[in-house]
């Protein structure tokens, strides 16, 4: 009997991993587009992406650092579309994972552009929540951290107790604030700007 009961619950635990392997992909398939659509500057794709939900919600650097609703998290991201220019987003090392509703996303990024007169180079990770709304898959939650610059691998310049260093007006979602030995902003901890 135990013997049936198994036989008979296996294709359907079989078909529920299809399923959670299928909703993987498709978050998968949403991180990529997310790519595409940060390097096109297409803030219309990326509108896409994002439910609805008033309450949706991102968390990035730049003040206030709390996003909450298209509105806010629209507006950062023509921000700074409108500001940086060459803009090449990269990720790798994605995981998606997806269950009943609700699904994540982690991954490595990596960012190169240019903000003004400043050689935009940022890397960080991001974790992506995603809910699946009238059948669709839809961002409700991102969160970016950069990498400390002693994690990627570069010098940190003590900068003066109990202050923060200047961030570029226009910095990139995820980009740290940080100065460059000369005083002047970098979009990259610790790193002196480019210049063309």
């Amino acid at each position: 009997m135990c013997l049936l009961l198994g036989a008979v619950a296996l294709p359907g635990a079989l078909l529920g991993c299809g399923a959670g392997r299928a909703d993987a992909d498709a978050i998968r398939s949403l991180v990529n587009r997310e790519v595409a659509a940060i390097n096109g500057k297409d803030l219309r794709a990326l509108s896409e992406i994002w439910s609805k939900d008033k309450d949706i919600l991102m968390f990035d650097v730049p003040p206030p650092g709390r996003f909450q609703g298209w509105d806010q998290i629209g507006r950062l991201w023509k921000d700074f579309f409108d500001k940086v220019t060459e803009i090449q987003l990269t990720v790798d090392a994605v995981r998606a994972e997806a269950q009943g509703s609700l699904g994540y996303a982690t991954y490595d990024w990596s960012m190169t552009g240019r903000l003004g007169s400043y050689a935009l180079e940022d890397r960080g990770q991001a974790t992506a929540i995603y809910r699946k709304e009238g059948g669709q898959w839809r961002l409700i939650h991102a969160h970016y951290s950069p990498v400390p610059p002693a994690l990627a691998g570069q010098e940190k310049p003590g900068p003066a107790a109990g202050s923060e260093p200047p961030r570029p007006e226009g910095a990139p979602p995820h980009a740290a604030p940080s100065s460059s030995p000369a005083g002047r902003p970098s979009p990259v901890p610790g790193q002196s700007p480019k210049t063309p």
